[in-house]
């Protein structure tokens, strides 16, 4: 395990006790940012939803580099 391994893992241990160490309250707040955040993005003009089987799934459309929707 290399040393930029090693420091992503110790990164998430710590954050990972931050997190626990958290007011309920708090923890309820981080949950609506990222449950708007993943609305935005779904919402997104990036994304596109993909049917083949009739199950749900959501795609990442590939662009052009520099092209900004």
């Amino acid at each position: 395990m290399n040393a930029r391994i090693r420091a992503v893992l110790e990164s998430k241990r710590t954050e990972r006790v931050r997190l626990a160490g958290l007011p309920f309250s708090e923890k309820v707040a981080l949950l609506e940012q990222l449950r708007d955040r993943a609305l935005s993005i779904a919402d997104s003009a990036l994304f596109q939803e993909h049917n083949p089987r009739g199950g749900k799934a959501w795609v990442l459309r590939e662009r052009r580099a520099g092209h900004r929707p």
